[in-house]
């Protein structure tokens, strides 16, 4: 019942120790990677299916707010705000205005869509498609 100091680790044993050692150093290096890049996100405003305007943003993780407006023709608009805490449209006198009612958008994949106006405005960044779960819900 007892070991005996005699008994020394079996090949096996030695082999099951290394596996977990490197499935725990894999984990790791798997974490790492899905992080996201904050270099490379962009924020792509398109008008009908076209892109109007592509600003790379949050570098450094603070950036100048600034304001774009976006003309989608027959005297349409959208306002959009760009900042440190995200982007997010401000005004647009589309009828029913769910555009201005959405979130704050900062993850890649995330995107504002304004029917209407045939006006999108989404973050691309170098995780986007990976299968993040959604924190809005409405």
């Amino acid at each position: 019942m007892f070991m005996d100091k005699s008994m020394k680790p079996k090949i096996g044993d030695i082999f099951v120790y290394v596996f977990i050692v490197i499935l725990v150093g894999l984990s790791f290096l798997g974490l790492k990677t899905m992080s996201v890049d904050k270099g490379n996100i962009r924020v792509q405003i398109e008008l009908d299916g076209q892109v109007i305007d592509s600003l790379e943003v949050w570098q450094d993780g603070e950036i100048e707010a600034q304001e774009i407006r976006v003309d989608t023709g027959e005297g349409g608009y959208n306002i959009v705000k760009i900042s440190s805490e995200g982007v997010v449209v401000l005004d647009a006198n589309c009828p029913d205005r769910l555009c201005v009612s959405s979130p704050t958008i900062k993850v890649p994949g995330q995107s504002i869509v304004c029917i209407p106006h045939k006006f999108v405005v989404r973050i691309i960044g170098e995780s986007q498609g990976d299968n993040a779960v959604d924190d809005t819900a409405s």
